[in-house]
């Protein structure tokens, strides 16, 4: 089984990591994908904002290849607003981090673009 570096940068000590972003797609967009994962990069550059590798399998309760990006509740307007309107064909699940992953990922959980469905049996109730 390959292991994937969440964040392509080390968290520095104290970050808020509040909230979670994953960005799914089918692996013939992963071209598509790295565009989009670049320009949210880019866009957010400047602030407390991080953004994980491509992972181009599922893993975990992600059926699909995915990013994701992590960032502090004073961003989650910014950061959801921006991706309403950028995120192109993508789904994205926006979801807490409240150390209940299945809450997270269930109740917590906010979709743009079509959901997809994850598997929840990963996730201890």
């Amino acid at each position: 089984m390959k292991t994937y570096t969440v964040n392509s940068k080390l968290l520095p000590n104290g970050f808020p990591r509040e909230f979670d972003a994953h960005f799914y797609f089918p692996i013939e967009k992963i071209g598509e994908a790295t565009i989009l994962r670049d320009k949210i990069k880019k866009h957010f550059e400047n602030v407390m904002f991080f953004i994980g590798d491509i992972i181009p399998e599922p893993i975990g309760p992600h059926p699909l290849p995915m990013f994701e990006a992590n960032f502090p509740t004073k961003l989650f307007a910014e950061v959801v607003l921006w991706l309403m309107k950028e995120r192109g064909e993508f789904s994205v699940l926006v979801h807490p981090l409240s150390g209940d992953d299945y809450y997270d990922h269930t109740q917590g959980a906010m979709w743009l673009g079509d959901s997809v469905e994850l598997d929840y049996s990963r996730f201890k109730t």
